[in-house]
C-alpha cells in the first residue's frame, strides 16, 4: 500500500463488535506505531493496552462518571485553542452538526448529546483500548 492509498482509505469507526482482538494483532499494531515520526525523534509517547475485565471496569467507571454528571478532570493539555478561528471553528461545528443530526439528536437536546458522548468513554464497544 502506498502513502496516498493509506491516507485516503483511513476511516473513523464508532461501533465495534466486541469480538476479542488477538494479542498478536495488538502487538503488531504497536510495533508498527513505534515507527511513527516525532519531532527531533524524542518519541514522547507511552502506550497502554487495556482489555478484558480491566477494560470493562474502566468503561464502567468512565461512563458512570459522565452519567452522574461528575466534572471532567483538569486537562493535561489544551486540545483546541480557546479562540479557534475560521475555517477550523466552522469545520468543527459542521462536523458536530452532521454527527448529531445523523444520530437524530437536536442541538438543544443536552441530555441526548451527553448520552452520545458516553459512547466515547465506552470505547464505542471496542474489546481493546489503546492509550497513547
Amino acid at each position: 500500500m502506498d502513502v496516498y492509498e493509506a491516507v485516503t482509505s483511513r476511516r473513523a469507526v464508532r461501533g465495534f463488535l466486541g469480538k476479542e482482538v488477538p494479542r498478536e494483532t495488538l502487538e503488531r499494531v504497536l510495533s508498527a506505531a513505534s515507527w511513527a515520526p516525532s519531532g527531533s525523534n524524542i518519541q514522547p509517547w507511552n502506550n497502554f493496552v487495556v482489555t478484558g475485565e480491566p477494560l470493562a471496569e474502566l468503561k464502567k467507571r468512565a461512563t458512570g462518571r459522565v452519567a452522574d454528571g461528575v466534572l471532567w478532570d483538569d486537562r493535561e493539555y489544551v486540545m483546541y485553542p480557546p479562540a479557534m478561528k475560521s475555517p477550523y471553528r466552522d469545520r468543527r461545528s459542521a462536523f458536530g452538526n452532521e454527527r448529531y443530526s445523523a444520530l437524530g439528536i437536536a442541538r438543544e437536546d443536552w441530555e441526548a448529546r451527553q448520552r452520545a458522548a458516553i459512547a466515547n468513554w465506552d470505547c464505542f464497544g471496542a474489546p481493546a483500548a489503546l492509550f497513547c
